[in-house]
């Protein structure tokens, strides 16, 4: 699969070129880390697996700047779709690419073509707050395959607020996360919406996410299921 990515990160604030190091709240900042994603459909069937290692740490005055390789697998662990996303820490606050942010399926489906995405990247500050309220972001993904255009799609993530502090416990341990919700519409031949639940633990990022339809009936599920740093 071959990426063209364009970004336009949101603006973030300036401040010591020290707090740059300081962005591993949310997001193992490691070569070697090793996370292991279960999707569950509705009824807590496996769906598929998805294997996320960080590749490479590079570190530039006041950006650290991470390359993860992501494997997806059927329920059987047949690989279907591998690729890669970026993940930074800039001036104390996490930013990935619109790739990290992908479910299993919407991966799967952009397989053999080329893919360009122009927007946002989302944002997560080092320190959260219950209540807080995150930055939107917006994303135009085009797919195209030997050069010409096939499809766009235009996806928005609004309503972004820390709820809560829950403790959770998965096949990869029990971590204490912060609860965060948010509403993504996406708009292509036709629009659709849904809403997501994700839980980030310090150290880690995502342990579970939730994944709702418009009438707030729960589709599917997905879980930290293994963890190595």
């Amino acid at each position: 699969m071959k990426y063209r990515i364009l970004f336009v990160l949101l603006p973030v604030l300036l401040s010591s070129a020290g707090k740059a190091q300081d962005c591993s709240t949310f997001f193992p900042f490691k070569e070697g880390a090793y996370m292991e994603y279960t999707t569950f459909n509705k009824k807590g069937k496996v769906e598929s697996i998805t294997e996320n290692t960080v590749k490479v740490i590079n570190e530039n005055g006041t950006e650290v700047q991470a390359e993860v390789g992501t494997v997806l697998k059927d329920k059987k662990g047949k690989e279907s779709y591998s690729g890669t996303y970026e993940v930074f820490c800039k001036d104390g606050k996490l930013m990935m690419d619109m790739n990290a942010m992908f479910n299993p399926a919407m991966q799967q489906s952009f397989s053999g073509y080329e893919v360009t995405i122009e927007g946002d990247a989302l944002t997560f500050p080092n320190e959260i707050e219950v209540g807080q309220t995150l930055p939107d972001a917006s994303s135009r993904i085009t797919t195209a395959a030997s050069g010409i255009n096939i499809a766009t799609m235009n996806i928005e993530i609004t309503d972004r607020k820390v709820g809560e502090k829950v403790t959770l416990s998965t096949d990869a341990g029990t971590f204490e996360c912060y609860k965060i919700s948010q509403t993504s519409n996406i708009k292509m031949m036709i629009s659709r919406s849904y809403s997501t639940i994700e839980y980030f633990a310090e150290g880690i990022g995502v342990v579970r996410s939730e994944t709702y339809d418009q009438g707030g009936k729960l589709q599917s599920y997905m879980e930290l299921t293994a963890f190595k740093k």
